[in-house]
């Protein structure tokens, strides 16, 4: 890298490069950092062990031949920062290089002197004005800080201007503190830097080299080890941050590879150190790194992604610049295999594409058209095309062909004609479409019936199941009268009872709590559902489905529902239920502070902040964020989760469990029938407010302090702070209707926008700490928020580990999402669930959805309240044309007439699609398919229409 570099130096500095970039670009796909202190020190020990099995092959290396405890106390404040990472600021680290410079610069440092010049040289009468700005360039202190500012401040700007996570740094935490200790941690790394190079430098072999850098690490591992120890021998109070239930072998193989990278990246370094100080090593990866970043950022600017308007070039110029300077100033002949002046070249073309990029995707900043506007005008003709699609039959033998025609060829199974009089004489809106149910018991048909019947006796003996019992055409259940949810049990057996003598019979586990039960691995799911396919059952329902399932079955993994249900366990145990390849089950995303955008773009993707894919918004495969964002991944259950795939009826699960839907009532609907009638007032007379009323769960944890939906809720529209921003789409000009996403203070938008939404109560085990954070609302819950507000919303219930706290619904026990679908409300919701009734609404038709992660929600309520006519928060007595925004007044028309038209059409189509009936429709049908499951015939069993009279027969009888 310096002057006179030798063929073996630039190896050297290549496998520094490669080893640097390997470790940035891999670390976040690894487990280490779900256990970052055991991970730390076992990356040290691997990291020591392969530098000194270098030290015995020195002589094939290229290049000539007390200071561990810096690396203790940067590996402890490493582990504070990031304990409290939603706290820190983003880009301190592009700093390292002004570190290294300042102690470059300090006096009694060797002067810096250019490339060797002969007397004749520097006497020569030719020289020109470059010349000497040449020697300036090279030889001045002044030139080599311009760089260094250059290239830090670039870096920086590349690397801080992410949207931040909704993930709460709350009053308790002592974000400045957090931050103190990020610039004390800079400043060890230069410590460290500094330390390592004088060591090195003096060492005579490349032998001694290397001996020290392994023993640097070792005892840096070992005293990490020991200091922890102590710390939690003498301070109780430090959390155990680590355990070894999740060593496996794909962890120590992650700690091999790292530890091997970070052995490279110091050995390569280290023979190079005789040839240059320092900085000039800290410069180039700061230089790299920045690049790098900047480009990404650079290439997403014009869109919702990346907002900051000319920061990303900004920073691409300045680092471009900053490079030019730094390899003169710092006389660096070679950049890893390019010569400086080629480097420069390639610099000053990075910087003319930057130009043009930047250019071209300004011109794409604006929008004529908004995303929602857009995908309301979609949902209409979606449901057009579903309804086609789901009502396809006028009569029994077409009913029979689509049947056939929609799951491979199968016929349906016995007693189908009885289902479909049983749904024409209910006024069914709905004959065709249940591939929900089809899609959850498929898996079931490639397990015996036999097994199957001995995994319901077991399951049965769990506890939260009851046993749905169908006899001689009667249902029954096993509760007693004076159990809990017998009232539940009840409503559902008189269901059943109205077609139970169409059914064989069958036991059914019905799951009596809020939280889905059948938890299997993916491979499992894989390996049942390819065994029916096999037997002639089951046809693949969507692309998704074929595209998730095309890689070949894995051995089913030995996994017991005894299992620890620890958070992390719990964890480990729902990413196993996605496919192999996927962000989930490839490791936590564990940057908590940054907005995830890989996690939103498969459901963002051409329409900014807004949702277009609700359904894919509810699958975690590819939203590894998740399991900090919701109370459900972060409070494991009490009871352990079924792993084997056994059958378990629930009224709502998420994408990863196998329970099978059905519509079973909550106990709240049971007792509270009366309160729970649709409210269909006029939608005019309402106050054009979003309403939510909740309470905490009785078991809160830290995690959701900082991380539960309701929690980030309820911070979001009470933050004041004056650093907060929103991501919000805002009329450029009223008169062309040009908008542009910008970001705007979130204090502001909670002004100007109609938010009804607090807690009526905090958690009393927490109560301190939530008061402190999430003030109650001193407005009272309305007694009934449905014909009071044009706008409600609801959330997924808290959910807690306490045996004896199962969630209810969020806010008001009548403010239910089907409530507000049954009235003349625009329901908002944000939610993971399904439900039987899921597929048959559709969004921005019948709802309206949020992302889990709430960064839409301003937008969207903006977008039917407006902004017009709003009085700045500087003024609020004053009653201006428009919101005072960012410098400017803005005017965004509401859009009543599109919210009202929503909340009518949701209202008449549950009147037609979610009613009571509706719900026996779909579980006779469950049911119905249900009864060939588990036949030992089933194979041979089937209804098929008469040749000749067309009336109806069955190849076989059922049992029962």
């Amino acid at each position: 890298m310096a002057s006179g570099a030798t063929g073996g130096s630039q190896l050297s500095a290549f496998c520094a490069v490669a080893s640097f970039l390997w470790l940035g670009h891999s670390i976040e796909s690894h487990q280490l950092i779900e256990q970052p202190r055991v991970s730390s020190i076992l990356v040290l020990l691997t990291a020591g062990a392969f530098s000194y099995v270098a030290s015995h092959f020195w002589q094939w290396l290229p290049g000539s031949n007390g200071r561990f405890a810096a690396i203790i106390f940067r590996l402890e404040l490493f582990h504070r920062v990031t304990a409290d990472l939603q706290c820190s600021s983003p880009g301190v680290e592009a700093f390292l290089p002004l570190v290294i410079l300042f102690y470059e610069l300090l006096p009694g440092r060797r002067a810096r002197v250019g490339p060797a010049k002969d007397a004749e040289e520097e006497d020569d009468m030719g020289r020109t004005t470059w010349d000497d700005i040449g020697d300036w360039v090279a030889e001045s202190k002044q030139s080599l800080t311009i760089s260094i500012v250059f290239i830090s401040l670039g870096a920086y700007l590349a690397s801080s201007q992410d949207m931040r996570s909704s993930y709460i740094c709350t009053s308790f935490d002592n974000s400045t503190l957090v931050r103190s200790l990020q610039w004390l941690g800079l400043l060890l790394d230069g410590v460290i830097v500094i330390l390592l190079w004088r060591v090195l430098a003096w060492a005579r072999t490349n032998k001694s080299r290397l001996i020290s850098v392994s023993v640097v690490f070792v005892a840096s591992a070992v005293g990490s080890g020991l200091l922890y120890t102590s710390l939690r021998m003498f301070l109780p109070s430090v959390p155990l941050s680590h355990h070894f239930k999740g060593i496996d072998a794909l962890f120590v193989f992650d700690v091999v590879t790292d530890g091997f990278a970070v052995a490279v990246l110091f050995v390569s370094a280290s023979l190079l150190t005789t040839e240059k100080t320092p900085l000039s090593l800290v410069g180039i990866f700061t230089f790299i790194s920045g690049l790098v970043v900047g480009w990404g950022k650079l290439k997403l600017t014009g869109g919702a992604e990346n907002t900051m308007h000319g920061v990303a070039y900004l920073a691409v110029l300045l680092i471009s610049l900053g490079t030019s300077i730094f390899v003169y100033a710092n006389n660096i002949q070679r950049v890893v295999l390019i010569h400086r002046s080629i480097l420069v070249a390639l610099m000053f073309i990075s910087l003319i594409a930057a130009t043009i990029v930047a250019v071209s995707n300004n011109r794409n900043d604006y929008l004529f058209e908004h995303p929602i506007e857009t995908m309301i005008f979609k949902a209409r003709t979606n449901a057009d095309r579903y309804l086609t699609h789901a009502v396809a039959s006028n009569s029994l033998p077409v009913a029979v062909n689509e049947y056939k025609a929609r799951y491979g060829g199968r016929d349906p199974p016995p007693k189908f004609d009885e289902w479909y009089k049983f749904a024409v004489d209910n006024k069914s809106p709905i004959i065709d479409d249940f591939d929900q149910v089809v899609h959850d018991i498929r898996p079931f048909l490639g397990i015996s019936p036999s097994k199957i019947k001995e995994d319901i006796q077991r399951v049965a003996k769990e506890p939260g199941i009851a046993l749905l019992r169908v006899a001689n055409g009667t249902a029954s259940h096993s509760l007693s009268k004076d159990s809990e949810h017998a009232m539940v049990m009840d409503e559902l057996a008189k269901m059943v009872n109205k077609f139970a003598q169409h059914l064989p019979d069958m036991e059914l586990p019905i799951n009596l709590d809020e939280r889905p039960r059948v938890l299997t691995p993916w491979e499992d799911v894989r390996r049942f559902t390819e065994k029916a396919k096999q037997k002639g059952f089951g046809k693949l329902l969507s692309k998704r489905e074929d595209e998730e399932e095309g890689k070949a079955p894995s051995q089913p993994l030995d996994l017991s529902s005894s299992a620890t249900t620890s958070v992390r366990t719990f964890q480990e145990m729902t990413a196993l239920t996605c496919p192999p390849g996927t962000a989930t089950r490839a490791g936590i995303h564990w940057d908590v502070r940054d907005f995830c955008l890989s996690c939103v773009r498969p459901h963002s993707a051409g329409t900014g902040i807004f949702l277009h894919d609700f359904a894919a918004s509810q699958s975690i495969c590819h939203q590894s964020d998740l399991f900090h964002l919701h109370s459900f991944f972060f409070t494991p259950p009490s009871v352990p989760p079924l792993r084997d795939l056994v059958p378990v009826f629930s009224r709502s699960k998420l994408s990863s469990y196998s329970d099978i839907l059905i519509p079973i009532p909550t106990l709240d609907e049971v007792l509270h029938k009366a309160n729970t009638q649709p409210d269909t007032s006029d939608f005019d007379l309402k106050t054009p407010a979003l309403y939510w009323r909740g309470a905490q769960a009785e078991q809160v944890s830290d995690e959701m302090l900082h991380g539960g939906q309701q929690e980030r809720l309820v911070h979001l529209v009470s933050d004041n702070s004056s650093t907060s921003t929103t991501l919000m789409l805002i009329p450029q000009n009223e008169v062309r209707s040009r908008a542009a996403y910008e970001r705007v203070s979130t204090s502001l938008l909670n002004f100007l926008l109609p938010f009804d939404i607090g807690f009526s109560s905090v958690s009393p085990t927490t109560a301190a700490a939530s008061s402190s954070e999430f003030t109650t609302t001193t407005r009272p819950p309305h007694s009934n928020p449905l014909s009071s507000n044009q706008y409600i919303l609801t959330l997924d219930p808290p959910f807690s580990s306490s045996p004896s706290s199962s969630p209810s619904p969020s806010g008001s026990t009548t403010t239910t999402f089907l409530a507000a679908l049954k009235s003349t409300n625009v329901p908002f919701t944000s939610t993971l669930f399904t439900h039987w009734y899921s597929s048959r609404l559709q969004p921005y038709l019948h709802f309206i959805p949020l992302d889990i992660r709430l960064h839409s929600l301003h937008a969207t309520l903006a977008y039917f309240v407006g902004l017009k006519g709003k009085a700045s928060a500087s003024d609020r007595l004053g009653n201006t044309k428009g919101a005072m925004i960012n410098g400017r007044e803005v005017r965004q028309k509401s859009r009543t007439d599109e919210a009202k038209y929503i909340a009518e059409q949701g209202m008449k189509w549950a009147e037609k699609a979610v009613r009571r009936e509706d719900e026996e429709v779909y579980l006779f049908r469950v049911l119905v398919e249900w009864g060939r499951v588990v036949q030992e015939e089933r194979d041979d069993l089937k209804f098929v229409m008469a040749e000749t009279s067309k009336e109806t027969k069955q190849t076989k009888e059922m049992k029962g």
